[in-house]
């Protein structure tokens, strides 16, 4: 696992994403690494955790259960609204790792530097059209030390350097992820569109054709009425006609005799 942290405003909800699907991937494989961590993560309460506190410690931890827990932790701190548009890279030395985890308070010290330092307003970011962090932690608070820059910076390729700087870190392969899922999610609304689109215009057309039919049968049966009222006319006058034939002929033959 790499020891560099990326952080931005979504951090949290990325992190919790990423876990669905290792478990998911590795339920049977990583029980009691989930378990141990999770154990870890509610034994310690806040955000600024003691190694001592709760049922597993901090040193019965393997390494990479250790670190686990170091970014979840990281990655449950809240940022101040105004940090929205800024990319943080952490870095933890393999020493630094080894410090924190056998010095509960040299822990609580990092995570409330994090803390401290993300709780406050960073006004530059929106004006600037965004701002890139790097924080690096050693094995002792001497070696900690951190950069910050602009968009802008070096003739505006501040995300580059911040990319480079930021390869292959836990954080990008998630950017990456959540790149690929955003796309996924505007194809799916898409084609959904073009689907409500073709339904709409199938419903209309059927409801034409329909139309169509309904005013054929209704001249159909016009002209059947028509037709047979026309028919029954001519009967009557054929009927009356006759009789009036007949009388003509009784009375003529009546004349006769």
């Amino acid at each position: 696992m790499s020891n560099t942290i990326n952080v931005n405003y979504m951090t949290r909800a990325c992190n919790q994403y990423q876990q669905k699907i290792v478990a998911k991937d590795q339920e049977k494989e990583d029980t009691r690494f989930t378990d141990r961590v999770r154990e870890k993560s509610e034994g310690s309460g806040s955000i600024v955790g003691n190694s001592k506190t709760g049922s597993v410690s901090a040193k019965d931890m393997t390494m990479e259960e250790y670190k686990q827990y170091i970014y979840n932790k990281i990655s449950q701190i809240p940022m101040h609204p105004t940090r929205a548009g800024e990319s943080i890279s952490v870095t933890i030395s393999e020493a630094g790792f080894e410090a924190m985890k056998n010095d509960p308070e040299y822990e609580a010290w990092v995570l409330n530097d994090l803390q401290v330092g993300w709780s406050q307003p960073d006004k530059w970011s929106g004006i600037c059209g965004g701002a890139f962090s790097t924080i690096y932690y050693g094995a002792s608070k001497e070696e900690c030390h951190a950069e910050m820059w602009s968009a802008g910076y070096n003739n505006g390729n501040g995300g580059k350097i911040f990319n480079d700087k930021s390869k292959n870190s836990f954080w990008e392969r998630r950017i990456e992820n959540k790149k690929r899922i955003e796309n996924q999610v505007k194809k799916q609304q898409e084609k959904k569109r073009i689907q409500k689109k073709q339904a709409e215009r199938t419903a209309y057309e059927e409801y034409a054709q329909n139309k169509r039919l309904s005013a054929q049968d209704a001249r159909t049966r016009l002209v059947a009425e028509s037709s047979s009222s026309a028919k029954t006319v001519t009967i009557s006058q054929a009927v009356a006609s006759y009789e009036a034939n007949f009388t003509m002929a009784v009375s003529v033959s009546n004349k006769t005799q």
